[in-house]
Parts: C-alpha cells; structure tokens; sequence
C-alpha cells in the first residue's frame, strides 16, 4: 500500500489508496506462463487399438504362459507340461517346442512343496535354456479353488 501526501481527503494529506501497479505487474507475468504452459500439457493418454490380426482362441494360447506341474506320489516324480504328462528328458525338449510359438515366452511352475529344491532348479534351468523370458513360481495359496 502507498501513502500520498497529496491531500485530496481529509484535512490531515494522507491518502490511503492501494496502489495496483505491483498487482497488475504479478497477474500479467502469471498470465504469461499460463500461456506458455497450458499448449505443453497433453490432451490424452496415448493408446493404441488392438488389430484384429488373430481370433481369440489363437490369441490365447499364444499369450497364454506355459504351465508346468510337479508331483510327488508314490511312483516318483511327475511331470506335466500344459496337462501333457511327460518324462524328466522330454520336458525341455517340449518347453523349447511350446515357448517357439509365442511371443510372450512366461513359465508357470506349479511343485510340490515337498520336492527337493534341485528338481524344481532343473525345471527352472529348462525353462531358461528353452528361452523363456521369466519363469514364475505358483505358491500354494495363489491357485484358485479347483485347482
């Protein structure tokens, strides 16, 4: 605020106006960088479609993660990969076989929680040595009922 001793009020020469110039100074600097900033700020999140190139069943066995299951019983050791029951040899070779047709390569591993920690390497080193980009393993409480 500024004081004038001009005396245009009162018998005493103070006038007590505020001066606007140091406001109008602020709200056209303000103004300015509104205009500089608002043409900068996006106008919608980017996205693209997807194309209709496959169906949906073909689509979903290509995106699909591999499932590979190991079970203890009396027998031994059981091996199923994508509910196909094979031996301790074959699973790489079949690994290698399904992993070539998607382009999400992701292995589930679903063991035993009372398998040797060895057996459930060697299926991880598999999944590796086939090209899979990442191998998850299934706890036990993440199926789902039925499982």
């Amino acid at each position: 605020m500024a004081f004038s001793t001009n005396g245009s009020t009162g018998g005493n020469g103070l006038s007590f106006e505020i001066n606007i110039t140091p406001l109008i100074d602020v709200l056209l600097v303000l103004l300015i960088i509104f205009m500089v900033i608002v043409p900068a700020v996006p106008r919608g999140l980017g996205s693209e479609l997807p194309s209709p190139s496959a169906g949906p069943a073909v689509r979903e066995t290509m995106e699909s993660p591999v499932l590979v299951e190991l079970r203890q019983d009396s027998a031994g050791i059981q091996y199923r990969v994508d509910g196909v029951g094979l031996e301790k040899a074959e699973v790489a070779p079949r690994l290698v076989m399904l992993l070539a047709r998607r382009s999400m390569r992701r292995v589930l591993l679903k063991a035993d929680a009372g398998l040797e920690y060895g057996v459930v390497t060697s299926v991880i080193d598999a999944g590796h040595a086939a090209g899979a980009m990442s191998v998850f393993l299934i706890t036990p409480g993440s199926a789902q009922k039925g499982d």
